[in-house]
C-alpha cells in the first residue's frame, strides 16, 4: 500500500477539521449561491476544486516552494486574487443598487467555474498551505513522496462535497424564499457583494 494507514486516517481527520472551520472557500460558495442559486453555487464549488488540484500539483512539483522563495511572485498573486474578488464584489453591489432580480443567471455556469478556479489559483496562501500540509502525512519508507501527495491531495475536495452540499442547499433555499421580494433581492446581492469584497480586502491586506 503506497500510503500509511495511520497517516491516512490522521490526514482525513485533519481535512474534516479544516472543512468544518469557516474559511474563504466556504464564503465564496455562499456568496455565489446567494447571488444565483444552487446551480451557481455548485459551479463555484467545482471551480474551487479545480483550483485546489492546481495547488496540489504545484506542491507536488515544487512550484509552491518557488512561490514561497520569491516574495515578488507571492505579492503579485496575492494582489491579482484580491483585486479579482473586489471586482466581483463591486459587481454584486452594483446589481443591488440597480435593483436586479435575485437568482438571475447573471453569468454562464462556465464563467462561474472559471471564477472559482481563478479565486483559488491566485491565492498564494493556498499553495503554501498545501506545501506545508501534505508532506506531514507522507511516509518516506513507502511510495515516492510525489506519488503519496498526489493520492492524498484529492481527499480534501472529495470530503468537502457533503459540506458544500449542505451549505448550498441551505443558502439556495433561503435565496428562493427571498427572491419574490425586490427589497430582498437587493439584500441578497448586497450580502454576496459584501462577502466578495471582504474576501478580496482580506487577501489584499494579508501579510505573508
Amino acid at each position: 500500500m503506497p500510503l500509511d494507514p495511520g497517516l491516512l486516517a490522521a490526514y482525513i481527520l485533519a481535512c474534516v477539521v479544516l472543512l468544518v472551520t469557516p474559511g474563504p472557500d466556504m464564503m465564496f460558495v455562499l456568496g455565489q449561491t446567494l447571488a444565483g442559486g444552487a446551480r451557481r453555487g455548485w459551479a463555484a464549488t467545482i471551480g474551487l476544486w479545480c483550483g485546489v488540484m492546481v495547488h496540489i500539483l504545484g506542491a507536488t512539483l515544487g512550484v509552491a516552494a518557488i512561490i514561497a522563495a520569491e516574495p515578488a511572485l507571492f505579492t503579485a498573486l496575492r494582489l491579482v486574487g484580491g483585486l479579482y474578488l473586489v471586482w466581483l464584489g463591486i459587481g454584486a453591489i452594483r446589481a443591488a443598487l440597480r435593483g436586479d432580480p435575485a437568482l438571475r443567471p447573471a453569468a454562464p455556469v462556465s464563467r462561474v467555474v472559471l471564477q472559482g478556479a481563478l479565486t483559488n489559483v491566485t491565492n498564494p496562501k493556498v499553495a503554501l498551505f498545501f506545501l506545508a500540509f501534505l508532506p506531514q502525512f507522507v511516509d518516506p519508507d513507502r511510495a515516492p513522496a510525489w506519488v503519496q501527495m498526489l493520492l492524498l491531495g484529492p481527499v480534501l475536495p472529495l470530503l468537502s462535497a457533503p459540506f458544500f452540499a449542505v451549505l448550498i442547499a441551505g443558502a439556495a433555499g433561503a435565496s428562493r424564499s427571498l427572491a419574490r421580494s425586490a427589497r430582498a433581492a437587493r439584500w441578497l446581492h448586497g450580502v454576496s457583494g459584501a462577502i466578495f469584497l471582504g474576501l478580496g480586502l482580506r487577501l489584499l491586506l494579508a501579510r505573508r
